[in-house]
């Protein structure tokens, strides 16, 4: 499997055109879209998550109970 890393604009009419480069066979492919969010989108889902973790309750561990949880799978590591 090759991979190439193109870019490219999506049109207001939904279509998509890529070019890929020579060293890319004809035939069939996969493609993987990763759409780039705007500052808004960031920005909602930043408001989004702080919405939901303002409803978890607070954790009652204390730093001590952090630093043995730690040190417990730092051990594990080495069994």
């Amino acid at each position: 499997m090759r991979a190439v890393k193109l870019e490219s604009v999506v049109s207001e009419d939904r279509k998509l055109t890529l070019t890929v480069p020579p060293e890319i066979p004809s035939g069939q492919v996969e493609v993987l879209i990763l759409a780039k969010e705007g500052a808004e989108g960031k920005q909602d889902s930043l408001e989004t998550f702080l919405k939901e973790l303002s409803t978890l309750p607070l954790s009652t561990r204390t730093p001590a109970d952090f630093e043995a949880a730690i040190t417990a799978e730092r051990n594990a590591w080495d069994e």
